[in-house]
């Protein structure tokens, strides 16, 4: 098994990586690469200057790799508040409860 990777776009901090196997030259994947640390430094910038914003709030940003995937899964409301009061916690912006 031989495994053939191109990368066809790193922009914007987003690099995306076509890989094939050579014994399956039908089939691919996509590996999506994105570096979280200026979208953290985005939501902690905005979490102190978005505290008493009136009634219209930010949720909070969404990384593209977790974006595609949500299409591509066909995510409901439901995925998205068990994303967004899980592993996408450390992305919101604006929390109703407070922050702990």
């Amino acid at each position: 098994m031989t495994e053939q990777r191109y990368v066809y776009q790193n922009r914007h901090g987003v690099r995306r990586t076509m890989i094939v196997d050579d014994e399956r030259p039908d089939r691919f994947v996509v590996q999506t690469e994105q570096d979280i640390e200026p979208i953290l430094d985005l939501v902690a910038m905005e979490r102190e200057i978005m505290r008493n914003n009136g009634p219209n709030k930010v949720l909070g940003h969404v990384p593209i790799a977790v974006a595609e995937r949500a299409v591509h899964e066909q995510w409901g409301e439901d995925d998205w508040s068990r994303w967004w009061n899980g592993e996408g916690r450390a992305f919101r912006v604006w929390n109703p409860g407070g922050w702990v």
